[in-house]
């Protein structure tokens, strides 16, 4: 539209300037006064009014419409301020998009796409992670970690890393040994020490067999080692192997993150859903019988007048430990010591060996005192044990299973050989002067079956026989981390023992849920704060700084998966949030919180920290 403005007549009244009530004239703006901003009585021009307008807007948003994610539009040519809306989920440029969220070009692109010009704008409300999952998370006993651990009864037979013991034999007759007695020709006077041949047994062959100090070890009815002292024993190796071996433990098939739990009803510590500690030890084995119950003493045969001791009738048929000597080498037959005890022999084939601790608490570290229902073990790193806590466990079962002794060599090893009588030249042995006395083991055969004389093997070690009446033995598992599938060798204070369904071990851990509140530090801090490693597992900080400050935190292998940060500005300050090395706060290496009273939740992986 044109506006033609003609000169005023000659004692015309003059045109008022147009206002947005009164009609007049209009005069248009300089460039100046455009830029500036005018009064409604000075117009501008269109072209001019854009630019003005283009110039005062510089860093808007322009909304551009949906974006697919999965199928991502073209935006090399985008312009800083440009703004999408996710209707598809997808990866673009290195980041996850869920639908909702938004897009927003921070910079031009200027032909080419680069992934530090869009910012992403998450429009979503789920957790980031809840013991594992995302979403809307229900949480179920199942998803707090834990430990098992073991009470004070059960048997090795439950525990990985059982003794295993050589079998014993236990067949053949004295007939059988070598160095049998080759008998002299009979003289018509004399003692037998005037006769040929006489012959040569071992030191055994004038032992009793028994449990008093210097009997000959014979194995029980059941092929066992009678109940005599075995503390001198050596190389006796450990008899609990996994953790679902303790006697009151029952944890046979645990599901990852199960924890042991203590019930009071049944007196049993059982897998379940919450953290804790260890127990140790199992009850000590005790065992009766004698070697004088042992049948099959020998008989002497009747004495000829002339010839050797094989022409004589009812000789006597000897056992094969009869040629052997007592000791402690290589085919010896085991001697009790004078203190009714088993000598230092190596006893690592034994089997069925029991631990030398009865309850959970007996273990070196372990604290069960005052234990009540639902109580749980913690590890305690000031006293280096495990305590009873506010979380309970369950128990073991299991009987001790000893495997058994091989043994070989013969009784002319054996030390008290008979010292035979003199002869005479009728009748027969029973007739004769001085005739030999042999100990009850004389008439035995050396091996691992029932009545047998035990006889060390080629290695000086006890043939595997089953020891489980054996007392004196020392516990063989002292401590948590001694049991086989239980992982715990340098526990953090506030650790639980959890299952790891992958590695199959029970390992220590920090707490996941169920643990006591966490730490909470309040200061008004004026210089940055490099943050110590957490002992629990969840910390708390409210900073009210007096100027600008970093907050630099725990590198997130150190915290560990399921730690998490609180931290709040109480002031107007910038407080800036700084992971460890290279790690990020949802993608970004650091975080702000610029605004008084705001305040982030981060939870960590492991690896990286998110916002929750």
């Amino acid at each position: 539209m044109s506006v033609l403005f003609l000169p005023p007549s000659a004692g015309a009244a003059s045109v008022p300037d147009a206002t947005e009530t009164v009609s007049g004239k209009i005069r248009i703006a300089t460039s100046a006064e455009a830029t500036t901003g005018t009064d409604d009585t000075t117009a501008i021009t269109p072209l001019k009014l854009k630019s003005v307008v283009d110039a005062a807007v510089v860093g808007g948003v322009t909304y551009k419409g949906t974006f697919d994610a999965a199928a991502p539009l073209d935006l090399s040519n985008a312009e800083q301020g440009d703004l999408y809306v996710i209707d598809g989920a997808g990866t673009y440029q290195g980041q996850t998009w869920a639908v909702g969220d938004h897009l927003l070009v921070n910079a031009d692109m200027g032909g080419t796409v680069s992934p530090s010009k869009i910012d992403k704008i998450d429009s979503t409300d789920s957790v980031t992670s809840v013991a594992g999952r995302t979403g809307a998370v229900t949480l179920s006993t199942a998803d707090i970690s834990g430990l098992a651990t073991v009470a004070s009864t059960g048997a090795y037979s439950d525990l990985s890393g059982t003794p295993t013991l050589a079998t014993v034999a236990t067949t053949g007759a004295y007939s059988d040994l070598s160095g049998t007695p080759t008998l002299a020709t009979v003289a018509t006077t004399g003692a037998y020490s005037d006769l040929s041949g006489t012959p040569t047994l071992g030191t055994a062959a004038a032992l009793d067999v028994g449990t008093s100090a210097s009997n000959v070890v014979q194995l029980n009815g059941s092929a066992q080692l009678p109940a005599v002292d075995g503390s001198l024993l050596t190389n006796i190796s450990a008899s609990v192997a996994a953790l679902n071996d303790v006697g009151d433990v029952n944890a046979p098939t645990p599901a990852n993150t199960n924890v042991i739990k203590y019930n009071s009803t049944s007196g049993d510590w059982e897998s379940g859903a919450v953290a804790a500690s260890e127990v140790s030890g199992l009850a000590t084995v005790a065992t009766t019988g004698a070697y004088s119950d042992l049948s099959g003493t020998p008989t002497l045969a009747t004495v000829a007048t002339t010839g050797a001791y094989s022409d004589l009738t009812g000789t006597p048929t000897l056992g094969t430990a009869a040629a052997e000597d007592v000791g402690t080498s290589a085919g010896n037959v085991v001697q009790l010591d004078g203190s009714a005890r088993l000598p230092a022999v190596d006893g690592s084939q034994l089997t069925n060996l029991p631990s030398g601790a009865t309850t959970l608490g007996a273990l070196t570290d372990v604290d069960t005192t005052g234990v009540v229902d639902t109580n749980v073990l913690k590890y305690d790193s000031g006293t280096s044990t495990w305590v009873d806590g506010a979380v309970a466990y369950s128990e073991v079962t299991g009987t001790p299973t000893l495997a058994t002794v091989a043994t070989t060599g013969a009784y002319s090893d054996l030390t008290g050989t008979p010292t035979l009588a003199t002869v005479a030249t009728t009748g027969a042995y029973s007739d004769l002067t001085g005739t030999p006395t042999l100990g009850t083991a004389a008439a035995l055969d050396v091996g691992t079956s029932a009545n047998n004389v035990v006889q060390l093997n080629g290695s000086a070690q006890l043939p595997a026989v089953d020891g489980s009446l054996l007392t004196g033995i020392t516990a063989t598992v002292a401590a948590l981390n001694d049991i086989g599938d239980v992982s715990a060798a340098a526990p953090n204070n506030g650790d639980v023992i959890a299952y790891n369904s992958t590695s199959g071990d029970w390992e220590a851990t920090a707490q996941s849920g169920g643990g006591s509140a966490p730490s909470v530090t309040v200061s008004s801090p004026s210089t940055d704060q490099t943050l110590t490693s957490p002992s629990g597992i969840e910390e708390v900080y409210v900073y009210t700084p007096t100027t600008a400050i970093t907050v630099n935190l725990v590198a997130a292998a150190t915290c560990g998966s399921g730690f998490k940060y609180q931290v709040k500005n109480r002031s107007s300050n910038t407080l800036t949030i700084d992971p460890n090395g290279t790690e990020t706060i949802d993608g970004s290496t650091t975080y702000s919180i610029a605004t008084q009273e705001a305040s982030v939740t981060l939870i960590t992986d492991g690896s990286n920290w998110f916002i929750i």
